[in-house]
């Protein structure tokens, strides 16, 4: 006998109703550090909590049709791109450590626009250059966010 009312959809959904009153809640303790009510530390996570909770309840109370297909999980290439590009994400994390945020970003940039995009290596090294350089140029030089730096010894 299986019950109606418990399916993945529902379990979904409050979970991410969870998430998102862990998240408003996270942003009502962080307004006192903001200057105005749409500016501060509090305003993401605020707004996400509320997009999770808006979300979930959409999703809660969805009717469920009787029609309803079984997922197909991706095959050949398909999955070969998407198990590649989590893999590669991973390795980026470790490289952000030891060569620094420019030179993992490059590189992670890279391999992802010639998997994903199945485009040529001099266009997806040009790109990648320009990414990461408008990146830097935006987080470390104008808004001065530090990221990590390259622990190489040159």
């Amino acid at each position: 006998m299986q019950i109606k009312f418990i399916s993945p959809d529902r379990i979904g959904a409050i979970i991410s109703i969870i998430l998102g009153c862990l998240s408003i809640v996270e942003s009502i303790r962080l307004y006192p550090y903001g200057n105005k009510i749409l500016t501060g530390d509090h305003t993401f996570p605020g707004l996400i909590g509320v997009l999770l909770v808006i979300a979930g309840g959409i999703l809660l109370f969805e009717r469920t049709s009787k029609e309803k297909t079984k997922p197909v999980l991706p095959r050949g290439r398909t999955a070969f791109i998407m198990i590649v590009s989590i893999g590669s994400l991973f390795i980026y994390c470790l490289l952000i450590e030891y060569i620094g945020y420019f030179f993992s970003t490059m590189i992670t940039f890279i391999y992802m626009i010639k998997i994903i995009g199945n485009y040529r290596w001099i266009f997806s090294i040009l790109i990648s250059v320009v990414l990461t350089t408008a990146l830097y140029l935006l987080f470390i030089v104008l808004l001065k966010t530090p990221f990590p730096s390259n622990n190489l010894p040159f």
